[in-house]
């Protein structure tokens, strides 16, 4: 592995530590009575594991479809929580809002990627697969 591709990792590992620290306090005690700020963590900050994360299969997958698994993992416990939510329309809010920041992380990734591809010279033609 590439010194690049184990500060990707660790990068991921460390954010994603983080997350799942400020999640676990969040949701500690019920009630929910946390301030503004831990909420916009909870709400946006799992935008960077899943950026490490997809940057990281963007290079290390050889084949296309493996890019797709994150997303794959969000479509995962989205499909369990609308199922017990009842499809009502609250529950496809909740699930946009909560899914949009690590969506927005994959998507930064790929760009990042694509990017870096083209700026490198190993476009679709070198290795094999299209840009996205």
């Amino acid at each position: 592995m590439r010194r690049t591709d184990q500060w990707l990792l660790g990068c991921f590992a460390v954010t994603m530590a983080v997350y799942t620290a400020a999640f676990a306090a969040a949701f500690s005690d019920l009630p929910l009575n946390i301030p503004s700020w831990h909420q916009l963590l909870l709400l946006y900050f799992h935008a960077f594991p899943m950026f490490f994360l997809q940057l990281l299969l963007c290079r290390r997958a050889r084949a296309v479809w493996r890019l797709l698994v994150p997303l794959a993992l969000l479509a995962v416990p989205g499909v369990l929580f609308l199922s017990a939510a009842g499809w009502m329309v609250m529950g496809w809010f909740l699930l946009l809002w909560w899914c949009a920041a690590p969506l927005l992380g994959s998507a930064l990734a790929w760009l990042v990627w694509a990017v870096s591809l083209r700026k490198s010279g190993r476009g679709a033609g070198k290795t094999g697969r299209k840009v996205l």
